[in-house]
Formats: C-alpha cells, sequence, structure tokens
C-alpha cells in the first residue's frame, strides 16, 4: 500500500504534492515517493498551474483559496502545500476525497 503523510499543525496542515500539470481534468492520481500525485488541467506556465492547484484543493478540502498556500516548489512539479483551518477536518475531507487504495498518515 502506497503512503504519504498529512502533518497536522496548530493552525491547518501541511503535504507533499506533485504535480503533474497539462492533464486532462483536475484528480488525485495515486502516490509517488511519499508525496500526493495531482493531475492538473493546467499548463506550468505564467503560474496557471499554481493557480489551478490552488484553486482544485480550495474547492477539494472546503476552503477559501486564500486558505490555500504553496510553502516550496512554485516553480517546480515537488510542492509543499499550507491548507489554513482545523487540522482535524482538513484531514479527514483529505481522506475522503483520496481513492480508497492509498493510505493517509
Amino acid at each position: 500500500m502506497k503512503i504519504f503523510e498529512v502533518s497536522k499543525l496548530k493552525e491547518g496542515i501541511k503535504i507533499n504534492i506533485k504535480v503533474i500539470p497539462s492533464s486532462s481534468k483536475c484528480e488525485i492520481a495515486g502516490v509517488i515517493d511519499g508525496a500526493l500525485k495531482v493531475r492538473l488541467d493546467a499548463p506550468p506556465v505564467e503560474g496557471k498551474a499554481n493557480e489551478r492547484c490552488i484553486l482544485f484543493f480550495s474547492k477539494l478540502l472546503g476552503v477559501t483559496k486564500s486558505s490555500v498556500e504553496i510553502l516550496s516548489g512554485e516553480r517546480s512539479k515537488n510542492k509543499t502545500l499550507f491548507i489554513k483551518g482545523n487540522p482535524e477536518e482538513l484531514e479527514s475531507k483529505l481522506k475522503s476525497a483520496v481513492p480508497s487504495q492509498l493510505k493517509i498518515f
């Protein structure tokens, strides 16, 4: 079973993702090297994939776009996201959105 980690912090959660830009749709597609693999339907030019990533996670977890922040990897496929909110609620929403064959720690 493939595993990725959710770091619960005082004001939210932190997750590592690997973005696959220019895909046909936005979706969680698996785990690569401990990071959540996320397909985005935006190209990696002029920040479009980053904007789509923020929008995707805000809708997925039911938070505002300003609650999703790219901590590192703005110009890379490997990113660390911080999502502001109740850590327990966010982790629960993420678990329900992730395909059942993946395991969250």
